[in-house]
């Protein structure tokens, strides 16, 4: 009998990680998320707080710090495409740009708020840590390869396609922070990434509306897991798609859940010109590791 109840057991087990995977799907879709403040990596929001209480810190500077952290980044361009900020309706589409329109001193307050916020709430955040440095790890390669491939293959604005892979995946931060509320889901990791696979695509349309991002970051994020077979890529989607297909950091979620066609072949099959992009990538091997690095330390 013993037996018996070790089977019961575990299916009562399942069961309750399935209910609590439900109960996230319930929860995002009838989220109303309002104010977004959730940890991505603590390592970049404890830079970005320590920087940001160096008085001698420049704006090229305070720039580069700001868009490794993608939620903070994303706040940046918010507020500079505000009304306050924006009477001419130009619309900023990049940090460094929306850094000289904000300034030193409203991006420092914006800065201290949010990543103590975030500090706070790092606790509840812990059991997920390992996935979501590991997220961002991936967001700033992808951030960086966009950014060469940009510049070498096509005439976007690199500045633009580098804040786009930054911000990219936020949808699935969110998700991650939303798990601390339903936590036998950290008890099957498979499970957890097929939830937040499934969710990722409205997760990401909310927090990035609610950012109120400029029309075309939300449009080429939305569309970024399909590639048009464009070669060189005429749109920051199809760019996107490139970067993360060859991103050396591969996706954690789509390790984990076994109905997804890995990146890299679906690249392939959809007719990825591979041969290009890594000459390309090997010619400016330096330069990606450098921005890399920039974005890490």
């Amino acid at each position: 009998m013993r037996w018996v109840a070790e089977i019961d057991k575990e299916r009562s087990v399942s069961q309750t990680i399935h209910e609590a995977a439900e109960s996230l799907r319930q929860a995002v879709g009838t989220a109303n998320i309002g104010e977004l403040s959730f940890p991505t990596s603590l390592d970049a929001s404890r830079r970005v707080l320590k920087a940001v209480e160096n008085p001698d810190l420049g704006m090229a500077a305070l720039a580069k710090i700001v868009v490794a952290e993608p939620l903070l980044s994303a706040k940046v361009i918010r507020l500079a495409n505000s009304v306050a900020l924006n009477p001419t309706n130009q619309t900023v589409r990049d940090v460094r740009h929306a850094v000289m329109r904000v300034g030193m001193d409203p991006i420092k307050g914006l800065a201290m708020v949010l990543i103590m916020d975030q500090l706070r709430q790092s606790q509840r955040h812990s059991g997920c840590r390992d996935l979501s440095n590991r997220l961002w790890e991936r967001s700033v390669h992808v951030a960086a390869l966009s950014y060469v491939l940009a510049r070498k293959l096509t005439k976007l604005n690199a500045d633009e396609v580098m804040f786009a892979g930054i911000v990219h995946d936020l949808g699935r931060f969110y998700l991650l922070s939303r798990v601390a509320d339903f936590p036998a889901l950290l008890e099957d990791t498979v499970v957890l990434a097929e939830t937040i696979n499934d969710l990722a695509g409205h997760a990401t349309e909310i927090v990035l509306n609610e950012l109120k991002l400029p029309a075309s970051i939300v449009d080429a994020v939305l569309a970024s897991k399909q590639f048009s077979g464009s070669m060189p890529p005429a749109s920051l989607s199809d760019l996107l798609f490139i970067a993360g297909a060859v991103s050396p950091r591969p996706d954690p979620f789509d390790e984990l859940d076994a109905r997804v066609t890995p990146m890299a072949d679906s690249a392939a099959t959809l007719g990825l010109d591979q041969s290009t992009v890594a000459e390309v990538i090997a010619a400016s091997g330096d330069e990606i590791y450098s921005i890399v690095i920039a974005l890490e330390s």
